[in-house]
């Protein structure tokens, strides 16, 4: 483990664009987590900037009828519902061809929207992205991701051989199934945790959480084949994902894990807004912590806007404001033309 920093004032380097410190000023080796969010995502392609995937998804009216009267906006939890449901009219003799109906229409509405809207593996697999990403990635101890896209995981898996050298995510046993009693830290490997869950992991028929192991462009189109539910938070409130949480073991272990991890802490392309307060809640576990928090320079307004939120969410921790453009995560040349 790195040796935390020693507590700095608010801003204590008026320096870089719009007052944000650069990143090589912050980072003096003493930061082992990281918190990621869907700003990394947008760094590779703006095709993430979506704020919805539900709003992007072409659901019939028939399909968001049903997200309705479910009270959600998250997939796997309506797909979930619908699959429960077929195998209850089976087990009772009754035709189940409206309930598998409505299960396609759905599963077939978020296949095309990931599609739609996730860079291909090809465009990103090249000109040193994803190892820039990997590399930014084993700088840390620890990294929390909130995004369900396959760019971080990409990442990993371009990393050694073996695929994944380097990295660990607790699905390790021979089904790539997470086991809650097998979850103890070995050696120095960078740890990753998907806290809102991904596309690569899915719904196994026991119930438990299952990773992919396909790599490249045969997963981005194979993610939701073989009825298999991918397992992600994407929608809702933060009550609506704490609920979406609670209901998978992984994703329930990853986020105790978040809540419980102390000292200094990164966080990149994570907005923590009102939909994010169960996340805020974790942060605040450790209240005087160090923070370094990447903030994306786009005028003057919105760096002052952005950083008394952030102070105001954490009034007792030790903040760095530091420009995103300035880390490897937010790399210009990361960007897909």
């Amino acid at each position: 483990m790195r040796n935390p920093p020693s507590p700095s004032p608010l801003c204590s380097r008026p320096v870089g664009n719009y007052g944000l410190d650069d990143w090589a000023d912050v980072d003096d080796g003493g930061w082992p987590t990281l918190l990621v969010g869907n700003g990394a995502s947008i760094a590779v392609s703006s095709d993430f900037g979506y704020d919805s995937l539900f709003q992007v998804a072409p659901l019939t009216v028939d399909d968001t009828d049903l997200f309705d009267a479910l009270e959600t906006k998250n997939f796997e939890e309506v797909l979930n519902h619908l699959r429960t449901a077929s195998l209850v009219c089976e087990q009772l003799g009754h035709a189940s061809q409206d309930v598998d109906d409505r299960y396609e229409s759905i599963r077939d509405a978020l296949i095309e929207a990931v599609h739609d809207h996730h860079v291909e593996w090809l465009d990103v697999d090249d000109e040193d992205r994803l190892d820039t990403i990997r590399d930014a990635l084993l700088d840390f101890d620890t990294v929390f991701s909130t995004n369900y896209d396959l760019l971080i995981y990409w990442a990993m898996m371009n990393s050694g051989d073996p695929p994944g050298a380097g990295f660990g995510d607790l699905f390790w046993n021979h089904q790539n199934a997470f086991d809650s009693l097998n979850t103890e830290r070995f050696g120095d490997k960078t740890l990753v945790y998907w806290l809102h869950g991904g596309l690569h992991l899915y719904w196994g028929p026991a119930g438990e959480t299952r990773k992919r192991t396909n790599t490249g462009a045969n997963l981005l189109q194979s993610f939701a084949s073989g009825g298999r539910i991918p397992l992600f938070v994407s929608e809702g409130s933060w009550k609506q994902k704490r609920r979406a949480i609670h209901r998978s073991d992984y994703l329930e272990h990853a986020y105790r894990t978040f809540a419980s991890t102390d000292g200094p802490l990164v966080v990149f392309g994570q907005g923590l807004g009102g939909a994010d307060t169960h996340l805020i809640r974790a942060i605040r576990e450790d209240p005087t912590r160090n923070i370094a928090y990447a903030i994306y320079p786009s005028s003057q307004q919105a760096v002052d806007l952005r950083q008394a939120e952030v102070s105001n969410l954490f009034p007792q921790a030790s903040i760095e404001f530091f420009d995103s453009t300035t880390h490897p995560l937010g790399d210009p040349s990361l960007a897909v033309p």
